[in-house]
């Protein structure tokens, strides 16, 4: 699930990791709603091998590196936690967690 277009020839940030189609595709139209590019990479497709074991069939999200910070910001307020992504756990990446 590579949809790449004309966004590979600037650099692509990762915006966040999903195990949900639905849920990738759900992201992918709040971004492209506010004018936001992005990217759905998977290594197998979902209706090939639907379910994910160590992030096999992991959905993942990459935007261009100069709208990732917007990308951030947009998910979290629509998340309606403003704080999201910036707590003290020692795994978090400082991205948003998915919780939709």
């Amino acid at each position: 699930m590579t949809d790449a277009g004309h966004l590979d020839h600037e650099k692509l940030a990762e915006l966040m990791t999903t195990q949900s189609e639905p849920e990738a595709n759900l992201v992918k139209g709040i971004l492209e709603t506010s004018g936001i590019e992005c990217v759905l990479v998977t290594q197998v497709p979902h209706n090939l091998y639907p379910f994910t074991v160590d992030g096999l069939a992991a959905i993942r999200i990459r935007v261009l590196a100069s709208q990732l910070a917007a990308a951030q910001e947009l998910l979290r307020d629509y998340e309606g936690n403003p704080e999201a992504g910036t707590d003290d756990d020692p795994d978090d990446n400082g991205t948003p967690h998915a919780a939709f």
